[in-house]
């Protein structure tokens, strides 16, 4: 007496041939393993992505343009905020600067971050000096320290004219722009 096979065949295989024990073994075990692997290596290159380090990129990604120089002219600082797209892992953002343009032709721009603790500074036209709100820092017109807890001037912001419109370049993100410092 023969026992029955699964597709109720007696004595008869069915059509599909089957594979060696060990090969199946082999299989079922490396699949799993390539599965696993291939959502790791995705995850890598995501985390790859997200956190390596931009060398040589500004926050603004360059130059950005504050204004067309005919227009930036006077005898007192203006005040000028200027926008950008910020990169931050896969996502863009838009942010806002605000920077002072330093009257005269040499088309120089001051950031109105105050040095101490990033407060923005106004422009007093009765003293002629940059204010601090938040701790009372003090600057003159051409950003130099007068007094206060800062322990130096406004930074300076590298500018340049381009075609007839003034852009200034912003330091990439967590990089202090100490070389454009204002003595004093």
């Amino acid at each position: 007496m023969t026992k029955p096979t699964l597709d109720g065949n007696e004595g008869e295989h069915s059509g599909a041939a089957r594979l060696p024990e060990p090969l199946r073994r082999r299989i079922l075990l490396w699949l799993p393993a390539l599965v696993f692997g291939s959502a790791g290596a995705s995850l890598l290159a995501a985390a790859y992505r997200l956190l390596r380090p931009r060398a040589g990129e500004a926050a603004a990604g360059g130059w950005v343009e504050v204004g067309n120089v005919a227009q930036l002219s006077g005898a007192e600082p203006l005040r000028r905020e200027v926008f950008f797209e910020q990169q931050s892992g896969w996502s863009a953002s838009t942010r806002a600067q605000t920077v002072f343009v330093l009257p005269g032709a040499g088309g120089r721009v001051l950031s109105a971050s105050c040095p101490h603790e990033g407060c923005d500074v106004e422009w007093s036209a009765e003293r002629r000096e940059f204010q601090c709100p938040c701790h009372d820092s003090r600057f003159g017109p051409d950003g130099a320290r007068l007094g206060g807890p800062a322990e130096h001037g406004l930074a300076r912001l590298h500018s340049r004219t381009n075609g007839g419109a003034l852009e200034i370049l912003l330091a990439p993100s967590g990089e202090d722009q100490q070389a454009g410092r204002v003595p004093g």
